[in-house]
């Protein structure tokens, strides 16, 4: 549903239109003596319809249509060329409407011949009734030019309804009503007046890009360091930020209720108002849950429970945790079981340099927790990022698995925790399931090639292949010799 469009004549045709009353009124001095055909007509002492009445009503009808479509002419000259001000269709067609009701109140004094005065005050009378009678129509046409003239709301506006907690889509205008679409995609229609009187924000109207405001909460056992899920908290709401655009910078986590050995957390956030409440939510809970969990987290009650994890070692319950969204997805659950005794955990603050570019070192290291930033040296020396890591990222995995020195910087933005792996490490599972070489090349190649959005076509597929094959020769070559 769109604004109705505004009809005006070109200039070349307007300027035609203006001729023709010139040609008119020449034609008219030829047919009756005079170029304006009411000064010869007086239908106050003889109402009879000939010819030059017709042909003076007709002048003045022509002469209503050439202001009318003068004053279209330039309200369309307006529109387009400023882009902020627009002149609405209704607001036009009131004109419209005026023209016509002048041009018709000036036909009817100069064809009576009666004095103004009484004329203006029998068209002041007439008006007064009218406006009675129609005044609830003339209250919803005046609230629409209100509306659109002082751009309170436009077509594809989002306006959030105050007591109301997700937003509302503005469908379409017209001269009496407003029609808007909820988040389950009904449509509303709103009276311009009832609109005028609600209490509401035009979140598409705001100066700067700003967002929907929305909370959501959840509560876990006291068992768990509040301070640490406030920063698992943070990284989530960093990482969701960071992947999806739909999410603005503006949140705040915070604990806001302690209540039978649980506390409740919220996070309060903006986000674009095409999201529905249901939608921003569940892509919230996504990379909390998943930071929570790499972060060992307790999400269970304050209640014993005999699990297999409760007999592990920090370190191995973390690397259970996160291993599945590393290249170690390869190995097999007694494999990550032997891997789990020799990883070691390494704390790092915030500002602590991970890697350094152009280093020799035979180790990688999975983020259980914190942020991690990677960036390279231009020529001039200054650093440019590339990535940001997250928990369940790994980084410095070609260094481990070819030997070569490290490709890019990797600093600390907040301070979490490291799992450590060298080459001893893997070397005794390399050697024991050689095939594990190969599907760690796929898993390499794969990642690399889809974020440089290459997998397209066979040409690229046969790339992948050879690549494969290439990284995994360097990696057995680097192990085994």
């Amino acid at each position: 549903m769109k604004h109705h469009k505004i009809f005006f004549l070109s200039k070349s045709l307007w300027a035609a239109l203006l001729l023709s009353n010139l040609l008119f009124a020449c034609w008219v001095e030829k047919r009756v003596g005079s170029y304006w055909g009411w000064t010869v007509v007086d239908l106050s002492n003889n109402l009879v319809i000939n010819s030059a009445t017709v042909f003076a009503v007709l002048q003045f009808a022509l002469f209503g249509l050439t202001v009318d479509m003068l004053m279209r002419l330039l309200v369309g000259s307006i529109n387009s060329k400023t882009k902020q001000f627009k002149v609405p269709a209704i607001t036009v067609m009131a004109m419209s409407i005026s023209i016509y009701a002048i041009v018709g109140l000036l036909g009817f004094i100069l064809l009576y011949d009666h004095s103004l005065s009484h004329i203006l005050a029998a068209a002041g009378a007439l008006g007064l009734g009218a406006a009675y009678a129609f005044r609830d129509f003339i209250a919803d046409v005046t609230a629409s030019i209100q509306i659109q003239t002082d751009h309170l709301a436009s077509i594809n506006d989002y306006i959030e309804v105050s007591g109301e907690k997700d937003v509302y889509k503005v469908i379409q205008i017209d001269h009496r009503m407003i029609t808007i679409e909820d988040k389950f995609s009904y449509l509303i229609q709103v009276p311009t007046r009832q609109f005028l009187n609600w209490k509401y924000i035009n979140i598409s109207k705001q100066p700067s890009r700003r967002g929907v405001k929305r909370r959501c909460t959840f509560s876990i056992t006291t068992q768990n360091e509040s301070g640490r899920v406030l920063e698992a908290m943070d990284i989530a709401m960093k990482h969701l930020i960071s992947k999806d655009d739909r999410f603005y910078r503006s949140y705040a986590c915070q604990i806001q209720l302690l209540e039978g050995g649980m506390i409740g957390y919220g996070i309060s956030y903006e986000c674009d108002p095409s999201l529905s409440h249901f939608a921003s939510t569940s892509l919230v809970y996504g990379p909390l849950l998943h930071i929570l969990n790499t972060a060992t987290i307790n999400l269970n009650a304050d209640i014993e429970v005999n699990h297999p994890k409760a007999a592990l070692s920090e370190a191995q319950q973390r690397l259970i945790d996160i291993y599945r969204f590393s290249i170690l997805k390869a190995l097999s659950e007694k494999q990550i079981e032997e891997l789990s005794k020799v990883i070691k955990i390494i704390y790092f603050e915030a500002g602590d340099q991970i890697i350094a570019q152009g280093e020799l070192a035979q180790s990688m290291y999975l983020i259980s927790e914190g942020h991690l930033e990677v960036s390279i040296l231009n020529k001039d020396g200054s650093a440019l990022i590339v990535a940001n890591l997250w928990p369940g990222d790994c980084v410095g995995e070609m260094s481990l698995l070819t030997g070569e020195p490290r490709s890019a910087n990797v600093c600390a933005k907040s301070k979490g925790i490291l799992l450590e792996l060298t080459k001893d490490d893997l070397a005794p599972i390399f050697q024991s399931s050689p095939v594990l070489i190969e599907k760690i090349s796929q898993i390499l190649s794969d990642r690399k090639l889809k974020n440089e959005k290459a997998l397209i076509g066979d040409v690229q597929k046969e790339l992948v292949v050879s690549q494969v094959k290439i990284l995994a020769q360097r990696i057995f070559k680097f192990f085994f010799g």
